[in-house]
């Protein structure tokens, strides 16, 4: 039995650099975007996303700060195991993994969905601790017909919501199936097994509910902001006609 161990990096590594590093350094490829390093009949798989997944390495650790001073912070893991089994292309069960086959590409098929798995659990964190800070939001609305926010903090918190949002959508085509199966569209049948093991469409379908209610809450406070900007105005002027009303009653005096 093999054991396969997954690592999301911390981010800000370059990865272009990384990529033309190891290349030059080590015994890697690159294939559509993949960083591939082969060692003992063993594999590491280097995802442009910060993911590294290693089937069957011992000393990771070790491993990437060879790779890259960089690739030292480790965020998240997951581990899983694999068989070597002649009677079903892939199935999967129980964190275990049976192939008909270690081949490279197999392997890769697979690492593409435990990637995508990665991160998406990183925007559903994202997404959480977004909604956990505005939760406030149509609760004060509910109770007070307004929300207790300056015009400042209603900004500021768009804002935040916004980056949210558009750091997820920036980056949701990673969700898509990957172009490596456009080339290689027998091996489609080992990433959509890991991926509905994974669960990730329904994990998709439910994130982007949730993108939809912090749309909502981002709509909410567009509006707050300008009833109060327009509330503002409307005191302005009433100020300006008093102040011209009293000009003009002291002038006729």
């Amino acid at each position: 039995m093999g054991i396969i161990k997954a690592y999301k990096l911390t981010d800000g590594f370059d990865f272009d650099k990384i990529k033309k590093e190891a290349v030059e350094r080590f015994r890697a490829k690159v294939l559509k975007e993949v960083v591939i390093f082969e060692k003992n009949g063993n594999h590491c798989f280097l995802f442009k996303y910060g993911v590294a997944i290693f089937w069957d390495f011992e000393e990771v650790d070790y491993f990437l700060k060879q790779i890259h001073p960089s690739l030292t912070g480790i965020k998240t893991s997951e581990d899983y195991n694999y068989m070597i089994s002649q009677s079903l292309p892939v199935k999967i069960e129980f964190d275990t993994i049976y192939m008909d086959s270690d081949d490279e590409l197999r392997k890769l098929s697979i690492s593409y969905a435990i990637e995508q798995s990665i991160k998406l659990e990183e925007f559903e964190t994202s997404i959480k601790r977004t909604l956990e800070e505005t939760e406030h939001i149509p609760l004060d609305l509910a109770e007070n017909g307004r929300v207790k926010m300056s015009r400042k903090e209603l900004a500021k918190k768009r804002g935040r919501l916004f980056i949210t949002k558009s750091d997820i959508y920036l980056h949701f085509e990673l969700l898509d199936t990957p172009e490596f199966f456009w080339e290689y569209p027998e091996l489609d049948i080992y990433y959509q097994s890991m991926r509905k093991y994974l669960e990730l469409q329904p994990r998709i379908e439910i994130l982007n509910r949730k993108m939809g209610v912090i749309q909502e809450i981002l709509n909410i406070l567009a509006d707050e902001q300008n009833h109060k900007h327009s509330s503002t105005l409307e005191w302005i002027i009433i100020i300006l006609i008093a102040i011209e009303i009293v000009l003009f009653i002291g002038y006729d005096l």
